[in-house]
């Protein structure tokens, strides 16, 4: 009865998260935002956009590499922005759609490296990513997908430049919207902690695959479904680190008032100590012992980290085309 009653508040938990982050996502909460854009269909009229990318001298007719566009896992290419991209940098820009046809309860649709498997065979596939040196730009939990691509599909070149929009890198330690200052944050957080190690759980959080109690740091060493191994804390790689070492630039980008990412430094590689403080990237295992590469990246200058203003996934056409298509046009 007791499991019975655990599952029954986490469905709920997720069922509401689910909701109010698709009702975050839509709404058309800050002026000139992408998703306000898109609900608008303001999208489909890319004129102006497009003058603004000529005038800042960022449309080229010089081809960039090509760009895969993930966005987050069951969002089914939302955002279209593959289109733009494509237009702007004079280059083949796609989106592929993953886990936007299974239902949560049969399947386990944020198993992170079964899509990443089959991701990883869809990129393969497309004549034109297949052989590597194209870009990828991900947003929310596709960072992880694209984090999966990066250390585990091999391509003849690698992959040459990486964008993340509000990833949750290294992990998240806390269900979005809901913060453990609060009597339900607190009792549903307490729960993910003590059944985070049963794999049924991927049904139920969309973040099982990479929560981090840090309170339970060996417990998440030894449970940790792709996090801990991604991040070389578990059997290390070292085909890994080259993987990152290898692409040519990196840039991370968090929003400042994130409540879905927590904690929302995790899109700049942070993480919570015990007491749920922040740990700066610069003072994690990852970043001083370099376990992928990062340090190494950043002393050369290949990694850029932005904040955004607002919460997660609030973006416009001015910052994609001042911040964003810089880095894709390496």
């Amino acid at each position: 009865m007791k499991i019975i009653t655990v599952l029954l508040f986490l469905t709920i938990a997720n069922l509401c998260y689910a909701s109010s982050w698709q009702e975050e996502l839509l709404r058309p909460k800050y002026e000139s935002t992408y998703a306000e854009s898109v609900a608008s269909n303001d999208y489909f009229n890319m004129e102006k956009h497009r003058e603004e990318a000529f005038s800042s001298g960022f449309q080229t007719k010089v081809p960039s590499a090509p760009v895969l566009v993930l966005e987050p896992m069951q969002h089914a290419c939302q955002f279209r922005i593959y289109n733009y991209i494509g237009q702007v940098l004079n280059t083949y820009s796609r989106c592929i759609e993953v886990a936007t046809d299974e239902w949560w309860i049969i399947n386990k649709p944020y198993d992170i490296s079964r899509h990443g498997e089959d991701l990883c065979k869809q990129v393969q596939s497309d004549e034109v990513f297949k052989n590597g040196n194209f870009s990828i730009i991900s947003f929310s939990d596709g960072g992880m997908l694209a984090r999966y691509l990066i250390e585990y599909c091999h391509f003849d070149q690698p992959i040459r430049n990486v964008v993340t929009m509000g990833a949750p890198l290294n992990g998240v330690s806390a269900i979005s919207h809901q913060k453990r200052s609060s009597l339900f944050g607190s009792i549903l957080d307490w729960i993910v902690d003590k059944l985070i190690k049963y794999e049924f759980m991927d049904r139920f959080i969309i973040a099982a695959d990479y929560w981090r109690d840090p309170r339970n740091v060996d417990g998440y060493l030894h449970y940790s479904r792709f996090l801990a191994e991604a991040n070389n804390e578990v059997n290390f790689d070292e085909d890994r680190k080259d993987a990152w070492m290898h692409i040519n630039h990196g840039l991370f980008v968090k929003w400042e008032d994130d409540t879905t990412i927590i904690p929302k430094e995790s899109s700049h590689w942070a993480i919570y100590d015990q007491h749920f403080e922040v740990i700066d990237r610069h003072d994690t295992i990852l970043f001083q012992q370099d376990l992928i590469g990062l340090q190494t990246l950043e002393k050369n200058e290949q990694t850029s980290y932005i904040t955004l203003p607002g919460d997660h996934l609030k973006f416009n056409f001015t910052q994609i085309n001042d911040l964003i298509l810089p880095t894709l046009r390496m």
